[in-house]
């Protein structure tokens, strides 16, 4: 009698229908975003880019953590920045962050990194709330989020 169960127990296990998990092609990738979490994941290249343009130090809170978000600096060990989105496709990236202080907003930037190289890279400050690429996808369509191209000169 064990033998008949043992027997129909294996028989079930090796008929099931496991479905693994189909694997992402490189051209897959390249054409969805790839969505980073952390300020960690920000690519050196793209943090000095926002250094230079904006001129101070750029420092960020990942998007769990504390910034001041006001003009009424509370704790200075904190930044007034938090990283909302970060993102892949293929050589472009997009970075969107609420920037704390006086009239608390958004920025939008996006630039291609290929290697040790970055162009053409656009930035925007806005009201709107860019926590995702649905949505950006969205206002830069509808020409509510409109980002101006800098020019980066290397000294």
């Amino acid at each position: 009698m064990k033998k008949v169960l043992f027997s129909i127990l294996i028989l079930l296990i090796s008929c099931s229908d496991k479905k693994s998990e189909p694997q992402k092609t490189v051209t897959e990738l390249e054409k969805n975003w790839a969505e980073f979490k952390t300020k960690d994941s920000i690519p050196k290249l793209l943090t000095l880019t926002l250094k230079k343009v904006l001129k101070n130090d750029f420092e960020i809170a990942n998007p769990n953590e504390e910034f001041n978000r006001t003009d009424v600096i509370i704790n200075d060990s904190i930044p007034t920045r938090q990283l909302r989105m970060l993102s892949r496709k293929s050589n472009t990236w997009r970075i969107a962050y609420i920037q704390g202080g006086f009239a608390k907003h958004y920025v939008y930037a996006d630039c291609n990194i290929i290697n040790d190289s970055i162009s053409d890279f656009k930035i925007s400050q806005t009201n709107l709330k860019l926590e995702n690429n649905d949505s950006i996808d969205k206002y830069l369509a509808d020409k509510k989020l409109i980002p101006k191209k800098v020019e980066i000169i290397i000294n």
